[in-house]
């Protein structure tokens, strides 16, 4: 497996749990605003074995979790192979993914306790293809998010990174359309676009931080309702909240 790096300890990835990250190499999403940009260079970091892998997770004993994020994890062929050890180990293990490969997904299920996905937007090919910069199968987005729908065993987070100038209101609110619609019963998030270095300069005046003000805005019409799901925001202000807390 391709790894771009590892954080032997992390209280952000994981809600409420301590986790090692790993970063596997590659995505099929080349979305400008991505801070992991230098996960997209095919040279960077090196092949791991999965044993090798695991006498580092099995050694570290301060964490109980383990986040496998990326770049895009489902790309890596040998990803099954992994989680199925890490759940040897009994440690709780989290995906991250952009949806696109919903058979990976589906390959990985009993193995993992946790989802984190990233819908870049709502369901409109031509928005969707202007974030990603990549030709994208929606079929497959939607496959993914139906089938976590149905697993009643796993955690299932949805979030969406709002930058100004990519997203707006509507969008925000066609997401939570399209979730209360298919009836999806985990977590969606919203959450903070922050500039980072792995971004590039280039774009630090392209993109813009949303200040906590305008997140709150798009979510307060929420509070209070009977949804299927769960609705959070993720800032710097609140860090990780229910929008019915904040």
């Amino acid at each position: 497996m391709r790894i771009g790096g590892i954080i032997d300890i992390s209280t952000k990835d994981i809600p409420h749990r301590s986790s090692m990250v790993i970063f596997t190499v590659g995505c099929n999403f080349k979305c400008e605003f991505c801070h992991n940009k230098y996960l997209l260079q095919s040279n960077v970091g090196r092949e791991y074995e999965i044993k090798e892998l695991i006498d580092i997770i099995s050694t570290n004993l301060l964490v109980n979790g383990v986040s496998i994020t990326g770049g895009e994890p489902t790309l890596q062929k040998d990803l099954p192979e992994l989680c199925k050890e890490i759940q040897k180990l009994g440690k709780y293990l989290s995906i991250d993914t952009n949806g696109s490969n919903p058979d990976v997904i589906k390959q990985i299920s009993s193995h993992i306790n946790r989802v984190a996905m990233d819908l870049k937007s709502p369901l409109n090919l031509e928005k969707f293809e202007k974030i990603t910069a990549t030709k994208v199968n929606l079929g497959k987005i939607s496959e993914t998010i139906k089938f976590l729908k149905t697993q009643g065993d796993i955690e299932c987070e949805i979030r969406t990174t709002y930058v100004e100038k990519l997203l707006d209101a509507s969008d925000i609110d066609e997401i939570i359309n399209y979730l209360r619609s298919i009836e999806f019963n985990g977590n969606f998030v919203l959450q903070q676009y922050q500039f980072r270095e792995g971004v590039g300069e280039k774009f630090r005046d392209i993109f813009s931080k949303p200040e906590h003000e305008v997140l709150y805005n798009l979510l307060k019409h929420y509070k209070g309702l009977e949804l299927p799901f769960k609705i959070f925001l993720r800032d710097e202000i609140v860090g990780y909240c229910s929008i019915d807390e904040v």
